[in-house]
């Protein structure tokens, strides 16, 4: 139950990359904090998450706790945009964690392939008319 995340400040974006694994809900708000905090930091809107080395072993209980924590500490209001690069051994968590977010008006999407994410990322969001 461990991980470690290592930030790199590039142009017009923060990479967090993750390795390890995480088991519960505490944890992962550990993870999300360090990523939000990191960001504000850096003054980055944009980030692009590796976490194809980051095991999720979350149950449901545990990604719904996640995002409601999240959405209490208004970290969709920061705007970030985040494109995540799941970890291909654990895709239905990351569809959770994707979809609870989503719900509570994050802008996260996941991805297989890093030149759609980073894409997807860099674009300019589209505007509902």
């Amino acid at each position: 139950m461990a991980y470690s995340q290592i930030f790199t400040i590039k142009e017009g974006y923060l990479l967090c990359i993750t390795d390890g694994d995480v088991s519960d809900a505490e944890t992962f708000i550990e993870w999300g904090l360090k990523l939000v905090a990191k960001a504000r930091e850096a003054r980055r809107a944009r980030v692009l998450v590796d976490n194809r080395t980051f095991l999720l072993n979350l149950s449901p209980l545990d990604v719904i706790t996640f995002a409601n924590f999240m959405e209490d500490k208004g970290a969709a209001k920061l705007g970030l945009r985040m494109a995540v690069l799941s970890n291909p051994h654990n895709p239905e968590t990351s569809r959770l964690v994707e979809t609870a977010l989503v719900n509570r008006s994050a802008s996260y999407k996941s991805f297989r392939n890093q030149e759609e994410a980073k894409d997807w990322l860099l674009r300019e969001p589209s505007v509902p008319e």
